[in-house]
Parts: C-alpha cells; sequence; structure tokens
C-alpha cells in the first residue's frame, strides 16, 4: 500500500538524513474535534455492579483519562481518493507543505517496508468520516481499577483516534497511533519525493541531498483540467535542457 506524507522542506531534510518518521503530539492537531475531545460521563455516576460511584472517584477518572490520551501520538498519511492521486492534493500541498511560502515536499512510503520496532504497539488504520460526531460516552467501566483509564482508551480507539467529521474526508487518511513509540524506521521504504515545480529551489536543495534522482518527480499543472502531472526530475531536466537549447524562429 501506498501512504504519502506531506511536509515542509525543513522537515524532510530531518526524515531524510536519519531516515524516520516521527510520531506528533495531539497539541500539533489542527482539527477542533480533536484537540476539544468531548466525553459524556453522565452514565457513569449511576450504579455500576450494584453501587453508585462518588463524584470524587468520577472526577479524578476523567482526569486519568484525558492523561492517558495526551500520551499518545500520532503519524498521519494520506492514501489519495479515485480522483486524485495521493501526491496530487493542492489542498493538502498548501495546508501541510508550505513554509514561508516555499513549497514543501510529499513523501511516497511502501508500507510494507516500515519497520515497526518490536515490543510497541502501533495502532494503524483507515481514518473513518462522520457528518455528526459524537461523544465518547464514558459508562460501564470501573473507574477505580488502577488501569481504567487505559483500558477505557484502548477499547474506545476507534472513535478516540480514527474517526474525524466529513470536512476532513478529503484528506482521506491513513493513520498510525502509539503510546509508546517514538519514531519509525523509514529506512528503503521511501518509493518517491514528489516536489512542486513552483519552487526550484527546493527541488535543487533536495536533489543534492537525495542524489538519487530517479526517486525524485518534478509537479506541474499541466492539462485543460489542471491537475497536478508528475515527470521523472531526469526526463524533466532532458526536456528542459532541449528547450533552452531549441532555435526557435
Amino acid at each position: 500500500m501506498k501512504l504519502y506524507h506531506y511536509t515542509t522542506f525543513a522537515n524532510f531534510c530531518s526524515i531524510w538524513i536519519q531516515q524516520k518518521l516521527k510520531f506528533s503530539t495531539w497539541t500539533n492537531c489542527n482539527d477542533i474535534y480533536e484537540r476539544e475531545k468531548i466525553y459524556h460521563y453522565s452514565q457513569q455516576s449511576k450504579e455500576y455492579n450494584g453501587k453508585k460511584y462518588p463524584l470524587g472517584v468520577l472526577k479524578k477518572f476523567s482526569q486519568e483519562v484525558f492523561k492517558e490520551i495526551e500520551q499518545y501520538r500520532q503519524i498521519s498519511f494520506s492514501l489519495g481518493t479515485k480522483r486524485c492521486e495521493g501526491f496530487a492534493s493542492p489542498m493538502l500541498w498548501g495546508q501541510y507543505a508550505r513554509d514561508h511560502q516555499r513549497s514543501g515536499v510529499c513523501i511516497e512510503i511502501d508500507s510494507s517496508k516500515i519497520k515497526f520496532p518490536k515490543g510497541y504497539k502501533v495502532f494503524r488504520k483507515k481514518v473513518s468520516y462522520r457528518t455528526n460526531i459524537l461523544p465518547t460516552h464514558v459508562c460501564g467501566v470501573n473507574a477505580e481499577l488502577e488501569n481504567a483509564a487505559n483500558l477505557f482508551v484502548v477499547e474506545n480507539r476507534n472513535n478516540l483516534f480514527f474517526t474525524k467529521h466529513w470536512h476532513w474526508k478529503y484528506e482521506n487518511e491513513y493513520r498510525l497511533i502509539s503510546k509508546e513509540c517514538q519514531e519509525l524506521d523509514i529506512s528503503d521504504a521511501i518509493t518517491c519525493v514528489y516536489v512542486l515545480g513552483e519552487d526550484i529551489i527546493t527541488l535543487q536543495s533536495i536533489k543534492n541531498i537525495i542524489q538519487d534522482v530517479e526517486k525524485i518527480s518534478f509537479l506541474n499543472i499541466g492539462g485543460l483540467s489542471l491537475k497536478l502531472q508528475k515527470t521523472k526530475l531526469k526526463d524533466y531536466e532532458e526536456l528542459q535542457e532541449l528547450i533552452k537549447n531549441y532555435k526557435w524562429g
């Protein structure tokens, strides 16, 4: 499966040198529904196993839940859509691959070649999208258990981490979530690096960093439908040289 990760030029340099992708905290999230996660505790205050929880237990548990969620990190990719290939989303280029008006890059990754660290849990799943984001109900949980918050987050991870509002559907996101893992080894997993044609400086810089020009593709806007079209860097440079040396008229 091909995964596409949009990033700035500066971040790409770090990724390429280390051959690693770092998990990001939720504080970097730009989705208001994810920054302000909504929970419904009313049912938790009712009886569980024949007794009622005092308000103090409920308050403590809610605090533990938030602390637990803050320990999870994520890495986001795009899968592309039927109408738009993973590297060719104008929205994603503008939203995630801009750095002081310079174009960034889109990294194409072969998911089968990612080296997942042994001993760490990494939850992987395509994000689902809904027209209404429902609150996560905190009910039927024994809040007095020592690991209650951890159990709650794991059991509700689909709703907490892999569900977004339909306004974000254009991203067609594939997400990796982990509590313990800090980074992923992607050495040998990068199959292509895409650069927008509007920024020749970035293109030349990446060429010098990667050196293997077969892994670089040049993107330009072409055709009557104004789609982002890719050209292998080698072919693009040959075309530019041909135009330069052509005797017009």
